[in-house]
């Protein structure tokens, strides 16, 4: 599942006019255009971000056919874990239960000082909204009342969570992270508040490895086929997975994909085309209270995972190197990776709970899982540990605040004139 404003966000984001006819529409190399200005082809926005995000490993983004692994998958502790995806028609985070409610309440408890304000906050957004009565009952809700879709949940937030989080493993007292002592949080209750931290985004907060830039609206297979094979066959990174086109969302992170038929089908003027059958296999949705790493040696175990086939033809050039192609079977919306859990504000400028502070979210999981883990982690995952906006929303309020206290003296001092 996916909130419709990543969705929204998504449609801004890939608003680009392409200048080439429908003819090309197989390319991933055409030039595109963007607010009438020259923007740089499919492929080669995908290997900037790729070669920039992966620079300090020294890898760069492959292209030629014959050079990339034909199957590929994550280090074994490298391996999503599954989690729970909280329906919103089934009272989304309000079925986290813990021996002191929600797990929102007890966040609250542990570090909004008992107040209900994440709870409250999460409770009036599954609020019905303008729900008839018939006769002298109000009908039962549905879920279009409440201003959700039935397909609604954290299956985004789970997805880039367990991509950018080993499985917490230990339980951890709030008071280590800033909280109120005393309040422990158990392994399953910090799963449920990283699915709840990363499911909003913003249009920074992820990216886009195969935007779904196709006529059929999903991805071009070309690049489809390069994300995997860079992302997984060499960087050994995970990859988010929207398995259903147009506004429905079904999100999974992607660990292995395998090859499993490479066939020539001719050529189509200067191009060769080859025509592929890959399999894919993803993180499957689960238990938060289900552990899944072997403490000793921090792979997975217990893991949920299913699969699902693709066919597709890839266009090569002269030199065998990947520049487009098309599905012939279900190929899903798009591919994506999360780059940081964004904070959400009250103005919802940046979306999510407002009363959830995800730098206190990100401390319960580090301290929850093993360290060794952890810091092979922090070696694979790309983008920023945190928020950018929040340093940047502090600087702006202590620059408010310098300026209040400039004003204060200057008034006082003209007082004293």
């Amino acid at each position: 599942m996916m909130h419709r404003r990543f969705l929204w966000m998504l449609g801004m984001l890939l608003a680009v006019v392409l200048a080439t006819p429908p003819a090309g529409a197989e390319s991933n190399v055409r030039p595109r255009t963007s607010e009438d200005e020259p923007a740089p082809s499919e492929r080669e926005e995908q290997a900037s971000l790729f070669n920039w995000y992966f620079r300090s490993q020294g890898l760069t983004y492959q292209t030629e056919f014959a050079e990339l692994e034909t199957s590929a998958a994550v280090a074994p502790w490298r391996i999503p874990y599954s989690a729970a995806i909280y329906p919103l028609t089934s009272g989304g985070l309000a079925a986290a239960r813990t021996s002191v409610g929600t797990v929102l309440s007890k966040y609250d408890l542990a570090f909004n000082e008992g107040r209900s304000l994440a709870e409250s906050y999460d409770s009036r957004r599954r609020m019905p909204q303008n729900v008839p009565r018939l006769g002298l009952f109000r009908r039962r809700p549905r879920p279009g009342d409440f201003g959700i879709e039935p397909w609604e949940g954290y299956c985004s937030g789970f997805a880039a969570s367990t991509i950018r989080h080993p499985e917490p493993m230990r339980p951890v007292d709030a008071g280590t992270v800033g909280g109120r002592p005393g309040v422990v949080f158990q392994p399953a209750e910090i799963k449920a508040l990283l699915s709840a931290a990363y499911n909003r985004t913003r249009q920074d907060s992820f990216l886009l490895l195969a935007p779904p830039s196709a006529r059929n609206r999903g991805p071009n297979m070309g690049t489809f086929h390069l994300a995997l094979a860079n992302y997984i066959g060499q960087a050994g990174h995970p990859v988010a997975i929207d398995r259903t086109r147009g506004r429905e969302a079904w999100n999974n992170p992607i660990f292995r994909y395998e090859v499993t038929s490479i066939r020539d089908v001719g050529r189509r003027g200067d191009l060769e085309i080859k025509e592929l059958v890959t399999r894919i296999t993803y993180t499957a949705y689960g238990s938060d209270r289900v552990r899944q790493t072997d403490p000793e040696t921090g792979q997975r175990r217990g893991h949920s995972s299913q699969s699902m086939s693709i066919r597709y033809h890839l266009n090569l050039d002269a030199e065998g190197h990947i520049v487009g192609g098309r599905a012939l079977s279900h190929s899903g919306h798009f591919l994506w990776v999360p780059l940081f859990a964004v904070q959400a504000t009250p103005d919802q400028t940046s979306p999510g709970n407002p009363h959830l502070d995800v730098q206190k979210i990100i401390a319960l999981a580090r301290e929850s899982a093993l360290p060794d883990i952890q810091a092979k982690y922090d070696q694979n995952v790309i983008g920023k540990m945190v928020d950018p906006e929040i340093a940047v929303r502090a600087e702006a309020e202590r620059q408010r605040e310098a300026a209040a206290e400039e004003e204060r003296q200057e008034s006082e001092a003209e007082a004293a004139d």
